[in-house]
């Protein structure tokens, strides 16, 4: 079904989605403070690769990026479609040409340019991609290599992604780029590529600690160090109604259940640690209600 959605010049934009999907998607794939022509263009790179962000094949995630205005260089807030490993992979699929599919990594002499000018053979972590057509006798073959793509902090360092999963994250690129190779994919980046990290239940985790985004705004001052077990998960207490209204987050009480309202883009773990599940049909945050302390 083919649904239309207004932009801000009242100019129809056609999208694949139902108005009542695309209602769901801006509530919980879309910061706040989402532009309209932001949101727009999300999804119609979602409609034109025929993504779904349920399915995490597709990510609106916002960045901090540099842009020329007026002759100067600014750094503004913009929203970008990230597409994730599984959206590469049913972009290919979807083709019908898709043959397969092999990563790997291993340590090898790699060139680069070092400070004095001349290139040189350093020892690096390096990723291979092999993707494999139908319609090809030879595979599509991408290498990477750990320098060129590790995400740092203002200080140097890698950040906690690229600390703790080098191997993952740096496959993932080469997998991105294999398959944008092979399946002629212009326009698509991965969040790893982008300082973006997934987690094992491929949620999205805006790396901040990437130079890029290091900004004193994207920080929470909320403290989450505290683990709300599940023992706890059916008391509400002061504590937790102020935690969720810094989060920009209220909790109505209804039929036996607490369930959460508000924008959760970007909030999963941290609603997690409260106590709440996720209702997949509902499609908002709740947990059943006990002694209210």
């Amino acid at each position: 079904m083919n649904t239309k959605i207004t932009n801000t010049q009242n100019q129809a934009v056609s999208t694949s989605f139902t108005q009542e999907k695309i209602e769901l998607i801006r509530k919980h794939f879309f910061p706040v403070n989402a532009k309209t022509v932001e949101m727009e263009y999300c999804l119609n790179i979602a409609n034109k690769y025929n993504l779904d962000p349920f399915l995490k094949q597709i990510f609106f995630v916002p960045r901090r990026s540099q842009v020329e205005v007026n002759g100067k260089k600014e750094w503004v807030d913009k929203i970008d479609p990230l597409v994730g490993r599984d959206g590469f992979l049913a972009i290919a699929h979807k083709t019908g040409k898709f043959g397969g599919i092999r990563s790997y990594s291993e340590i090898k002499q790699f060139p680069r340019l070092n400070n004095k000018g001349k290139w040189e053979y350093i020892q690096d972590l390096v990723a291979v991609c092999e993707v494999y057509r139908t319609d090809s006798d030879k595979p599509f073959v991408v290498e990477v290599a750990y320098n060129e793509y590790v995400q740092k902090k203002a200080s140097g360092e890698a950040t906690s992604f690229w600390t703790t999963k080098p191997d993952t994250m740096l496959k993932k690129v080469a997998e991105s780029q294999a398959l944008r190779k092979a399946f002629n994919l212009s326009g698509l980046y991965s969040a790893e590529e982008m300082g973006v990290g997934m987690t094992e239940s491929s949620d999205i985790v805006i790396d901040i600690e990437a130079e890029q985004n290091n900004t004193q705004e994207n920080k929470k001052k909320v403290d989450f160090s505290q683990n709300f077990s599940q023992s706890n998960a059916t008391t509400f207490s002061e504590d937790e109604r102020q935690v969720l209204l810094s989060l920009g987050l209220e909790v109505k009480n209804e039929d036996g259940y607490y369930w959460i309202v508000g924008n959760t883009y970007g909030l999963n773990e941290k609603i997690k640690q409260l106590g709440y599940r996720f209702h997949s049909e509902k499609k908002t945050w709740w947990k059943q209600i006990g002694n209210v302390a």
